[in-house]
């Protein structure tokens, strides 16, 4: 088959695809025009909030307050290991932010020191993170955790929320290079606020933790921005459930 045979029906495609939006165009108001644009370009990309664990060797600790150790077990561990398994593959892959990034201790050894050393919790991550050999550790502090709807215990609708800090660790002496004390997110992130049936306890709980170990991740590596977290409407860009449909 010739040349023209082989690439005759895509281009026909292609035409026949950019005739319509010739034809949809005029009939398309300017602020349809800027959604319509606006819905054809991609996601922007947003840079890495903290850039300085390129070439640094990092361990990932996450604390949860006494009563959600009780009735989440697993969290510490689960958390600390989603952040550092993305973390640990952008390395691997070579993203520049984590390029020659190292990670001496796993998730588990990092728990495992915090299971053999009670007395870290009464301590502060300027007094513990020199102890656990490397020069940053990103330090989690998980608040409050739920499965289900502050409206009803028969809704289900995941939120958390805590803080963050990487320390930097230099001959022995801990300082903070980077503070998040407002991180929170809800599962699933567009679900109705006053919950939803037909769930279960544990669909909240790995959905909860992956956004939030997602959010936490994204402020050390490029990630892109939603294309759906904004709805332009005449004359304003509004965010989805501020007087949304969606």
């Amino acid at each position: 088959m010739g040349i023209h045979g082989r690439f005759a029906l895509p281009i026909r495609a292609g035409l026949k695809a950019a005739l319509l939006g010739l034809l949809v165009l005029p009939c398309l108001s300017g602020c349809q025009l800027l959604g319509f644009a606006a819905s054809a370009l991609p996601a922007p990309t947003i840079p890495a909030k903290y850039t300085d664990l390129r070439g640094q060797s990092v361990a990932v600790m996450v604390w949860v307050w006494p009563g959600g150790k009780i009735e989440w077990p697993q969290m510490q561990l689960d958390l600390a290991n989603s952040i550092q398994q993305r973390l640990e593959q952008a390395a691997k892959t070579k993203v520049h932010e984590l390029e020659g990034t190292t990670f001496p201790r796993s998730a588990a050894a990092i728990a495992t020191l915090q299971d053999d050393h009670p007395d870290w919790a009464y301590q502060t991550i300027d007094d513990v993170a020199p102890k656990l050999g490397v020069s940053r550790v990103i330090y989690i502090e998980v608040e409050n955790f739920q499965t289900r709807a502050d409206a009803s215990v028969d809704l289900f609708r995941g939120s958390i929320s805590g803080r963050m800090k990487v320390m930097r660790v230099d001959h022995g002496k801990a300082t903070i290079a980077l503070s998040e004390d407002d991180l929170h997110n809800l599962f699933p992130p567009k679900g109705p606020d006053e919950g939803a049936l037909n769930k279960t306890d544990y669909d909240m709980y790995r959905g909860t933790l992956k956004a939030f170990a997602t959010s936490i991740g994204n402020l050390f590596l490029p990630h892109q921005e939603d294309a759906r977290s904004h709805i332009f409407h005449c004359g304003r860009s509004q965010e989805p459930g501020a007087g949304s449909q969606e």
